[in-house]
């Protein structure tokens, strides 16, 4: 069944390399789109609360959208930026961006003043397309001229601008730069093309199990975020309806049953938070055929609290970053017994290694850096040569992560680089601690950090969420560890704490609990 998996991975990867070969070099990314849905213009694609749109409807709609661009004066390589909440506006409108061969600078809508302008900054955005209550949060930030995303009408009937000519080129020019979440000092801007963002389309849906028939995608985590090259933007290449939504969990509900999704992806928090008020609720979603997960680590245990909520869906553990378009690897749901945690196998058209220090490849079950390949990969850090140059080294994708591969070709991962612990020349995981301490009784939320000690350079220090009513201190997070983990391992210091500080995508963000920690 293994050595099946990967061999039809490895068949899909020499058809995707083949059909990105005879790809016209003038076709960007919403060129793609209309020719994979050619067939189903008249069927739905996007719905947005009471909004819904066909895809000939969405089409025009972009067109309509690109024409204001250009008559804003946006042309081939300009930077626009995107202060959007999910909505259809923001799809219009990032696809209209793409349409004309410009590059776009999606943002995170929680960013403050200051984040914002060294993104506009970095990026040269000479435009920025916002919602209305971000007008003035981007003019003290940027003083950028800006378009209201409203939807223009595709019907207005006012003269229409020829469409600009598109070089040969433009297949593997800047599409989009998104910046990283910033979790280790200033973001940088990851730039992918045209051609990865339609490789990452056509790797989706195998990797992700797409359904086959009824195809209908929820997307609630955001729009700005690469996950929407993951898995939003390929369903609707593959010819789906997209649904889009904030996370409010009963609303979520709501929409699961109404428009009878069938396809869910949430990263860990959100999941867990909908597991919990589901059974408040006492309700289910049998119709859900797929749930995939990914952004940060699952608990192990907590993976039956998902299933119950959605009780025949496969579920599909993924990992990746915004270099890669979002995945790297994925676990096949009908081998997550038999790889009990691994995040699984390399994407079709995907090489995966991992490396020494010296960049070297090491033996199965060595555990050293995560390296990939793949026409998914970035082509650079936006003005970060030396960065790229780093990342880069020898062609493969340096991600930072830790792991193994074992003798099967599955990936483990055991820690990110800069969160491994070394305690008196002993490395600790912190993410083996986070999974034996997601199993306390007492405890909601985890996070492991090293805590700096003058003699053994490190200590295991753990940020804690108690469950309510819970009566746990910290001796007893302490004395639970005992059995279960070495005697280094075990956190020295446990505090107690009302919510982790996390990011839109959900990941913790460990750099603010470092800050927690110099200020106690």
């Amino acid at each position: 069944m293994r050595d099946g998996e990967i061999a039809r991975r490895k068949k899909a990867g020499e058809d995707i390399l083949a059909k990105l070969e005879r790809l016209d070099p003038h076709t960007t990314f919403p060129h793609f789109l209309r020719a994979a849905t050619a067939a189903k213009l008249g069927q739905r694609a996007l719905v947005d609360g009471a909004r819904s749109h066909t895809y000939a409807e969405l089409f025009a709609a972009i067109d309509a959208a690109a024409q204001v661009l250009q008559e804003r004066g946006v042309k081939l390589g300009d930077a626009v930026a995107m202060l959007v909440d999910n909505s259809d506006r923001y799809v219009v409108w990032y696809f209209a961006v793409l349409q004309l061969g410009a590059m776009a600078v999606p943002i995170n809508t929680k960013l403050v003043e200051r984040e914002i302008a060294h993104i506009v900054r970095d990026s040269g955005a000479r435009l920025i397309v916002l919602d209305a209550g971000y007008r003035s949060l981007v003019q003290q930030a940027s003083g950028l001229s800006a378009v209201a995303s409203d939807l223009p009408d595709p019907h207005s009937g006012a003269a229409t601008l020829p469409a600009p000519p598109l070089p040969a080129g433009v297949l593997d020019r800047p599409a989009a730069v998104y910046y990283t979440s910033g979790t280790t000092g200033m973001p940088k801007g990851v730039v992918h093309t045209h051609r990865t963002f339609i490789a990452g389309c056509l790797q989706a849906p195998l990797a992700w199990q797409f359904p086959r028939e009824k195809f209908v995608s929820l997307a609630v985590t955001p729009l700005f975020h690469i996950a929407a090259h993951t898995l939003f933007f390929p369903a609707l290449a593959a010819g789906g309806i997209l649904i889009i939504a904030s996370f409010k969990p009963v609303e979520v509900f709501e929409l699961l049953k109404q428009e009878r999704v069938t396809s869910f992806f949430g990263v860990p928090s959100i999941l867990l938070i909908m597991a919990q008020r589901a059974r408040e609720l006492g309700v289910d979603f049998p119709g859900v055929e797929v749930v995939q997960f990914g952004a940060a680590p699952m608990p192990m245990e907590k993976l039956n609290e998902v299933q119950a909520l959605f009780p025949q869906a496969a579920l599909i553990h993924g990992m990746g970053q915004t270099e890669s378009c979002g995945t790297l690897v994925t676990l096949p749901s009908n081998l997550g017994l038999a790889k009990i945690g691994s995040v699984g196998i390399a994407l079709p058209a995907t090489d995966i290694e991992i490396f020494d220090e010296k960049n070297k490849p090491v033996a199965p079950n060595t555990v050293g850096e995560l390296v990939g390949r793949s026409p998914s990969v970035m082509i650079e850090y936006l003005n970060r040569p030396d960065a790229t140059a780093e990342t880069m080294k020898g062609g493969w994708l340096h991600t930072g992560d830790l792991g193994y591969l074992d003798d099967d070709g599955f990936l483990f991962l055991v820690d990110r680089k800069k969160d491994m612990i070394i305690r008196g020349g002993q490395n600790i995981y912190s993410n083996e601690v986070e999974q034996v301490l997601a199993g306390h009784p007492g405890l909601s939320e985890v996070a492991i950090i090293g805590q700096p000690n003058p003699i053994l350079g490190e200590e295991v220090c753990a940020f804690v969420v108690a469950k309510p009513d819970s009566a746990t201190d910290a001796a007893a997070v302490q004395d639970f560890c005992r059995p279960l983990l070495a005697g280094y391992k075990i956190p020295v210091a446990v505090h107690f704490i009302d919510a982790l500080p996390r990011n839109a995508t959900g990941k913790v963000l460990k750099p603010e609990l470092r800050k927690l920690l110099v200020k106690s």
